[in-house]
């Protein structure tokens, strides 16, 4: 029994050209997902020189699932964590100078960019003064004077 295909065989150059249209577009987009699905059009559009896949769906139907295979067993692989390079946030890290201000009754440091309240305040801040930043935690700041 022979099946009605709903597409005709779709000629191998048009694959091959779709699948570098696909990673062509993935350079712009880069979230190696095009790549694989391009490179599973371009593995069956050079598979239909060698094997007659009778209709269209069945050569969209393997393009897809190699896509699907590849993209499952190497993007991992690809982008794995240690490609990713830390950044380090250099708003809490802690040792340098800030200024003193003052903002509705409570003692606020300005450091690195941002006011952190002072979670140990003492009797002889002034506002402007100069202090070292000891440590970071909470959104609070401990200071102490500048020698």
């Amino acid at each position: 029994m022979t099946s009605i295909g709903l597409l005709e065989l779709i000629p191998s150059w048009m694959l091959i050209s779709v699948g570098l249209i696909l990673i062509g577009v993935e350079i712009f987009i880069g979230l190696y997902i095009l790549l694989w699905f391009g490179l599973g059009l371009i593995f069956v559009g050079l598979l239909s020189f060698f094997v007659d896949f009778g209709h269209g769906e069945i050569q969209l139907i393997f393009a897809f699932a190699i896509g699907t295979v590849l993209l499952f067993a190497l993007r991992r692989k690809l982008i794995a964590p240690q490609n990713a390079q830390t950044e380090s946030l250099s708003t809490y890290e802690a040792g340098e100078t800030g200024v003193l201000s003052q903002h509705n009754g409570q003692w606020m440091v300005f450091y690195h960019g941002t006011h952190w309240l002072v979670a140990n305040p003492n009797d002889d801040l002034t506002a402007g003064q100069h202090i070292k930043v000891t440590q970071i935690k909470s959104n609070q700041a401990w200071i102490e004077a500048e020698s």
